[in-house]
């Protein structure tokens, strides 16, 4: 039962160093998954309107940029034209980092809405630093999270390109 416990953290550290993609060493995302509800409806091919609310402008910007692009190359959705509203709202939220010690934590969550502003999905997440200033990696990572969170709970389908493949499902923490 002991090795058993200890191989199955070492698959979940192991799965969150290598969802962690390009972050520099030292940081790790994590994310509480919401659960796949296949009985809530969901779109084949939405399109998905992105706003990242932060205090720093630049890390709005970036991670806006980020998830627009994460979501057009790694999920079948369709591109919105200039002012169209979104089938889905993605909303992310930054708070604000906490320094425990050498490791500084970036707590956020991510929710889903449907055009009539119905809260459809929800995740927290935190990205865990250390020894080191929060940079671009670190939003980056959290794009990615967040995108593999809303396929992993069956809001989007992914893309399958051989040479690109899909980072690894998020670790699961229970809510």
């Amino acid at each position: 039962m002991r090795r058993s416990r200890l191989l199955a953290s070492l698959g979940m550290i192991a799965a969150v160093v290598a969802f962690a993609g390009t972050a520099r060493a030292g940081a790790q995302t994590y994310v509480s998954l919401a659960g796949r509800d296949d009985a809530v409806p969901k779109l084949g091919m939405p399109g998905i309107s992105v706003r990242v609310d932060t205090r720093d402008g630049n890390d709005a910007a970036f991670l806006t940029g980020e998830l627009a692009r994460a979501l057009a190359q790694r999920v079948h959705t369709r591109r919105l034209g200039p002012n169209e509203a979104g089938d889905y709202d993605l909303e992310v939220r930054l708070q604000t980092p906490r320094i425990e010690g050498p490791v500084v934590t970036v707590p956020f969550e991510a929710i889903l809405k449907s055009s009539r502003g119905e809260r459809l999905w929800r995740i927290e997440g935190r990205s865990d630093v250390e020894g080191a200033p929060i940079d671009d990696s670190i939003l980056a990572g959290i794009g990615r999270n967040v995108v593999s969170a809303l396929i992993h709970d069956g809001w989007v389908q992914p893309r399958y390109d051989p040479d690109n493949p899909p980072p690894q499902a998020p670790t699961i923490r229970g809510q």
